[in-house]
């Protein structure tokens, strides 16, 4: 494995891990720090949400989110072509 192919595998291992997190949005400042004193700012996004549950934590995986969505719209497009 070359440098280079080195360097992307671990930038796709990397982009493969994040994740978002919600929160009640009075408690955005406060999960920001615990993700920093972490030192997973790089790959945790806290944003607030108005309909997370009172004290809990969502944590979501945006790109598969987006891949599905994908995924269900290319086969709806197949269906409505076929």
């Amino acid at each position: 494995m070359t440098p280079d192919e080195e360097a992307r595998f671990f930038a796709q291992i990397i982009g493969d891990a994040r994740r978002t997190i919600l929160c009640e949005p009075h408690r955005v400042d406060e999960i920001q720090d615990v993700v920093e004193r972490l030192g997973m700012a790089g790959i945790l996004t806290v944003k607030a949400s108005q309909v997370c549950p009172e004290g809990k934590l969502l944590v979501l995986d945006e790109q598969a989110m987006e891949a599905t969505f994908r995924q269900a719209a290319s086969r709806l497009i197949r269906f409505r072509m076929g």
